[in-house]
């Protein structure tokens, strides 16, 4: 089984050969990384991509500590372990 940073690399080496790959991710990363990776993503799971500029950083956030309603529902129906970490696709 592939790990999210081997996914990560395998679409942004994808991205840095293919300009018109970039462009269908930035604008529909669902379709891009389902076809690509040949992975399901849950509908309730949303994909965001942003793209670096010379004048532009993106600092992401792990998630917060607390889960609210919605996140521990969802974990209880996936059957969530320790093993998950905050940052994972799904």
């Amino acid at each position: 089984m592939e790990t999210q940073d081997s996914m990560l690399q395998k679409l942004i080496a994808k991205t840095e050969e293919d300009p018109h790959f970039r462009q269908w991710l930035l604008a529909d990363p669902r379709s891009a990384v389902k076809e690509t990776l040949n992975i399901e993503v849950p509908d309730d799971f949303e994909i965001v991509v942003h793209e670096d500029d010379a004048r532009t950083a993106h600092l992401v956030l792990p998630p917060s500590a607390e889960l609210n309603d919605a996140q521990l529902q969802r974990a209880a129906a996936r059957g969530v372990t320790h093993e998950c970490r905050p940052g994972m696709w799904f």
